[in-house]
């Protein structure tokens, strides 16, 4: 349990980092936006329950593959996701008490956002265990976040406009089923209803963005101990 703990100076910083950079970007928008309204009013504070925890999670895919990795297991993994991501939640529950917001779930968001930062470090635990550069790992990371989070999500607008679609609401039961795979459109979604927003597909997609990411979670550690068994330069000898 010490072990699971144990956290070092490096991804102590990462998290302070990552904390501290959405407090003064919740500060900012309380002060700039909520406060200096006249009067109490509950749809400005849920709009930045949604645009928080939206914006928290593109920060942590920003920061979490920075972490260092040595030989975790898998639950140090999963446990150092856990970590991380609970570091921002005193901020959203700030948002819940000045906003007085009831009736939110903050812990299916939380989960969205813990097996996305499991699913990335798993497939970084798998990097490490190959022979490829270190610079190619990091950029081959980089491209896989980007493709998911931000690729997709123009193509979905641009999809949107090609097929002529009338969204209504972002679980609508017009996008096709793939793009929720992408984390920032699942969660947005989850915050959407959340706050009192239209469901056209029930909980289908966050099912389906569950059940994908935890296998390509379990087939990139179970990669990562493969290649981990294999002696370096094996491969190529014998090609």
């Amino acid at each position: 349990m010490l072990k699971l703990m144990d956290i070092n100076k490096r991804n102590k910083g990462i998290i302070m980092s990552y904390v501290m950079i959405l407090a003064i970007i919740l500060m900012s928008y309380l002060l700039m936006v909520a406060l200096r309204m006249d009067g109490y009013n509950l749809e400005v504070y849920q709009k930045a329950y949604i645009y928080f925890t939206t914006f928290s999670l593109v920060l942590f895919s920003v920061m979490i593959p920075l972490w260092e990795m040595k030989d975790e297991t898998y639950i140090k993994i999963i446990f150092d996701s856990i970590i991380f991501t609970i570091s921002a939640s005193p901020l959203i529950l700030i948002i819940f008490m000045v906003g007085k917001i009831n009736g939110a779930n903050i812990l299916l968001p939380l989960c969205i956002q813990i097996l996305w930062g499991t699913v990335i470090l798993s497939i970084k635990k798998m990097m490490n265990s190959t022979e490829i550069h270190k610079t190619w790992k990091s950029f081959l990371l980089v491209i896989f976040t980007f493709v998911v989070m931000i690729l997709s999500s123009i193509f979905l607008f641009f999809y949107s406009q090609y097929a002529q679609l009338v969204i209504t609401t972002i679980y609508d039961k017009d996008i096709p089923m793939i793009f929720f795979l992408n984390p920032v459109v699942s969660l947005a979604g989850m915050l959407h209803i959340q706050m009192g927003g239209a469901n056209q597909m029930g909980s289908i997609p966050i099912v389906i963005y569950f059940v994908f990411w935890v296998c390509v979670a379990i087939i990139s550690f179970s990669l990562s101990n493969k290649f981990a068994k294999t002696p370096r330069g094996v491969a190529y000898e014998e090609k």
